[in-house]
């Protein structure tokens, strides 16, 4: 985690210099109690991305977690990744960036590789479409087998209300290997987020809250939720400069 924290410096002092985009991403994670488990729990993660004039891109990221249901008491790393892409302006309407992402923690390595269509169908409402792969291969001390799936993501912006952007994604996954995903399949809707920043303070600062819906976990809820929607709630601030 130390490593990721010292780039993560690292990437603010070179970017600082930059012309083009650089970003600050802190965010902080709540998922409530679910079924008959007591499965609270908090989440945090700062990431720091840039993107050059060339279209060439990246993203360090380290995140925490805690033990108890404080949400800041007994922290402990959760992993950390790093990605780079490449975003090519087609047109005034259509982008397409490819990225590799590489994700670790103490259990595994994911190693992921994406592609994102972009549609802007005005200057106020934007679509996007994104395909990826992801490969976890965990330690061999775990006796766990590797697995790998597939996923699509459907996500609209629209920031037509002064100072305001408003967001809304869905995630449908196919898994090859590894847990269902929902009512005994291996592949269905994984997510579904939205999301609403608030742009109106100026000088790069741009809060934002988001409430999202996942599948209950198969191991942690009881067996007359497991198929039941478990709700996550992030609030975060984005400083952009």
């Amino acid at each position: 985690m130390k490593k990721v924290l010292t780039l993560s410096l690292l990437a603010i002092a070179v970017t600082s210099t930059a012309a083009s985009a650089t970003s600050i991403n802190i965010r902080h994670e709540w998922k409530p109690e679910y079924g008959d488990k007591n499965d609270q729990a908090h989440a945090d993660r700062i990431a720091v991305s840039h993107r050059f004039k060339s279209g060439i891109g990246f993203e360090v990221e380290a995140k925490y977690k805690t033990n108890n249901n404080d949400a800041w008491g007994d922290q402990s790393g959760n992993g950390n990744q790093a990605n780079i892409s490449y975003r090519w302006k087609i047109n005034d309407t259509f982008s397409l960036t490819p990225q590799f992402k590489l994700e670790a923690n103490s259990d595994k390595v994911g190693y992921q590789g994406n592609l994102t269509l972009g549609y802007k169908a005005t200057d106020t409402i934007s679509t996007s479409i994104r395909y990826r792969y992801h490969y976890e291969n965990y330690k061999s001390s775990l006796d766990k087998a590797n697995s790998h799936y597939n996923r699509i993501t459907l996500a609209a912006g629209y920031s037509g209300i002064e100072d305001w952007k408003f967001g809304l994604s869905t995630d449908y996954t196919i898994k090859q290997e590894g847990e269902e995903v929902w009512n005994g399949d291996k592949q269905g809707i994984s997510e579904i987020n939205s999301k609403i920043s608030y742009t109106g303070f100026g000088g790069g600062w741009a809060p934002f809250v988001e409430i999202g819906v996942q599948p209950a976990d198969k191991n942690m809820a009881g067996d007359n939720d497991k198929d039941d929607w478990r709700p996550r709630y992030r609030v975060g601030i984005v400083y952009s400069y």
